[in-house]
């Protein structure tokens, strides 16, 4: 055994995450903490704790830095390395975290490697703060490799994962059915506006990609059926009310629907076929419109390579 890593974070998820990232590193054994009580309960009895990675808002940044502070003051952890891990970029936080001797401070959500090349450094090389804007709030790897990853999570773990599909399937509709054609420059109006407004309705652990053929995507990491769907809601009621500024009807251009891992299927394939299968039921089902073959068939060839 390499040594002992202390997580101090609130989401089961992100604990999840860091370990899996361990996997590319050593054999490593954890203790996780997912509240102060627990965290107040155990801290003077820590031994042997080769590294620390928290969030410094846990739950909010100034009892985070009371947490840092009190493994600061216990002997047995004075010295230990702390890589901070968090979404709060407020530069006197930053600033409070270097008075602790923190040996890095990277910005969620990251790219895996760069927490991984972190965890070398601080153990192979003496403490030293490192903070890098690069990229700070963009996934830096394919698409392919972060689905695959959340999978791994996930399953890993014994957790669900849903994901939420927003088709524009207003773009299908026969020109008699619209009353004006949608230009492409209002089509690139409605799909910025809309994916500002579903990333404004995730939580801090989700994901949004905007899919070339205007598909929006939500990744939702170990969130159930009942939970994917208050979600799915938020962002409904969010979208419905920004299109009203275009004088855009929503349910007249979007419809959206949730899968979940892994009850409508155990791949990312799977999954989209499920989702895809549900807007086709709904459309059909409603009497609304079609949606073309042609957009079905392109949908399904593009989340075809996601099948791992």
């Amino acid at each position: 055994m390499d040594g002992t890593v202390l997580l101090i974070d609130y989401f089961e998820y992100e604990r999840e995450k860091t370990k899996i990232i361990f996997d590319n590193i050593g054999e490593y054994d954890f203790i996780e903490v997912e509240n102060l009580k627990k965290f107040y309960s155990i801290f003077k009895d820590l031994d042997s704790i080769t590294l620390i990675i928290m969030d410094i808002a846990f739950p909010v940044e100034k009892e985070g830095l009371e947490v840092l502070s009190a493994i600061r003051n216990n002997s047995r952890t004075a010295n230990t390395p702390v890589i901070i891990a968090t979404k709060s970029d407020n530069p006197g936080y930053r600033h409070a975290a270097l008075k602790f001797k923190v040996s890095d401070y990277i910005l969620k959500p990251y790219p895996t490697k760069r927490l991984e090349n972190s965890v070398r450094s601080v153990l192979k090389i003496c403490q030293r703060f490192r903070y890098e804007f690069d990229s700070a709030h963009v996934i830096s790897m394919s698409i392919e490799d972060y689905i695959s990853k959340e999978f791994k999570v996930a399953s890993r773990a014994g957790q669900s994962l849903s994901v939420i599909l927003m088709a524009p399937v207003g773009l299908e509709k026969e020109p008699s059915e619209q009353s004006t054609q949608i230009s492409s420059e209002l089509q690139d109006q409605i799909q910025n506006l809309a994916i500002e407004k579903v990333k404004l309705s995730l939580r801090s652990t989700d994901t949004a990609i905007l899919n070339a053929n205007r598909d929006i995507l939500v990744i939702l990491p170990f969130t159930n059926a009942a939970g994917a769907q208050k979600v799915l809601q938020k962002i409904q009621d969010n979208v419905r009310e920004g299109l009203k500024s275009l004088n855009i009807n929503y349910d007249d251009y979007y419809y959206a629907v949730s899968v979940t891992f892994p009850n409508d299927g155990k791949t990312f394939q799977s999954l989209m076929e499920k989702a895809v299968k549900k807007v086709e039921d709904k459309i059909m089902l409603e009497k609304i419109t079609s949606i073309g073959v042609n957009i079905l068939d392109n949908a399904r060839n593009s989340y075809k390579k996601f099948n791992k």
